[in-house]
């Protein structure tokens, strides 16, 4: 656990900051294929990134009510504790506003930003894992791993090995990140991107949060809320499959 690195630079507020250039760097690439001007998907980039900082906090703030004091560390987000959830979900209603007001249909852009999203996730996880935060259950598999005296894992199950439930999530987006390229190759139509991720992302999220620590306050039905919205976002990307395939939209052109 490396929660600084050179003693001052914050390694989650680091991993975050790299994954969103690498995400805008790739997102700018892809929209050369829809002859979108570098700077249009940029104004939309920059919009998720805003959407979705706003949107990771507020959802663990919103789900961890109890667990700031002082009150106002809550806007410490440089100490870790965000919900990826939220960020998506706040970052997918910003773009649906911004491409209907720019013309842009928004599985297009839906298309373009979403391998960006699996990389990033799987670059930020790295950050969780050195801050020590979203650790996993305490388990005897040959994979686990101790935090030192003092992180967030220690202070609730003591010296005992868990889970890099961290690791586990970012493996999981680097995987959905490559097979999102992958299945572009063979299956490519509006909105076949965006819908195979969040197929694959919700699948891997839901499997991940078997392995992960959370209090009971976070469960319903047996599950924790972050695998409910992973059923809910696999029945969604079900759905764009299914209709973009029969419609069938020709490809888009910008200009």
């Amino acid at each position: 656990m490396h929660p600084e690195i050179f003693g001052f630079v914050k390694s989650y507020g680091l991993m975050l900051a790299i994954s969103f250039a690498l995400g805008m760097a790739l997102s700018v690439r892809r929209g050369r294929r829809y002859a979108l001007p570098s700077d249009v998907v940029l104004d939309l980039v920059f919009a998720v990134l805003v959407s979705s900082v706003l949107g990771v906090r507020l959802f663990y703030v919103m789900t961890h009510l109890g667990s700031f004091d002082p009150w106002y560390s809550a806007f410490f987000i440089w100490d870790g504790g965000l919900t990826l959830y939220g960020g998506i979900i706040l970052a997918t209603v910003t773009v649906l506003v911004m491409t209907r007001r720019r013309g842009i249909p928004f599985l297009v852009f839906a298309d373009i930003f979403s391998p960006g999203v699996a990389l990033g996730i799987g670059i930020t996880r790295i950050g969780c894992f050195m801050a020590g935060c979203c650790f996993g259950k305490p388990t005897d598999c040959s994979c686990a791993v101790t935090f030192p005296a003092g992180a967030p894992a220690t202070k609730i199950f003591g010296m005992v090995p868990v889970h890099p439930a961290q690791l586990y999530a970012s493996a999981a987006g680097f995987l959905v990140f490559g097979l999102l390229l992958l299945l572009e190759k063979w299956i490519r139509f509006r909105g076949s991107t965006f819908g195979f991720f969040f197929i694959l992302y919700g699948l891997s999220r839901f499997i991940e949060d078997h392995f992960r620590y959370y209090t009971a306050d976070q469960f319903v039905l047996g599950m924790s809320n972050n695998q409910l919205i992973s059923l809910v976002l696999m029945v969604m990307g079900l759905a764009v499959l299914i209709l973009g395939a029969g419609r069938r939209a020709p490809e888009y052109r910008h200009g």
